[in-house]
């Protein structure tokens, strides 16, 4: 199995990281940042944090690397510190997330970002 088809698992599946108190919602996939890496999954949380979720298939995948596991989550956790609202988050983020995996989504006559800002919506007042 790849990093990519567990990805694709938890994309649909993200519930398998939530406890019975918490739930996400995927926003994003493989969303790039400033310094051209790129985060596997984003969610939101119930709380409306946004949630980076990076998958390491295996211990070599670890130690490969030329940085160590931690700084690429900094560096990756610190490319969304300048995303301050939700528009901003369904702008920068959902949006292309959306935009990628269309036909998952009833778009009508709405516009991605309108999918978006409802989506959201509908997720923390569920919550």
């Amino acid at each position: 199995m790849l990093e990519n088809d567990i990805e694709e698992i938890l994309r649909n599946n993200v519930e398998m990281l939530c406890d019975e108190e918490e739930s996400m919602l995927i926003v994003g996939r493989q969303v790039r940042n400033e310094e051209n890496g790129r985060s596997d999954l984003t969610a939101v949380d119930s709380d409306g944090n946004i949630v980076l979720i990076e998958i390491k298939r295996d211990k070599r995948d670890i130690e490969g690397r030329k940085e160590a596991f931690e700084f690429q989550a900094i560096r990756y956790a610190a490319s969304y510190a300048t995303i301050g609202t939700v528009d901003d988050l369904v702008k920068k983020v959902y949006v292309p997330y959306i935009e990628k995996y269309r036909d998952e989504f009833e778009l009508g006559e709405l516009t991605s970002y309108e999918v978006g800002i409802r989506k959201l919506n509908e997720f923390f007042i569920c919550e």
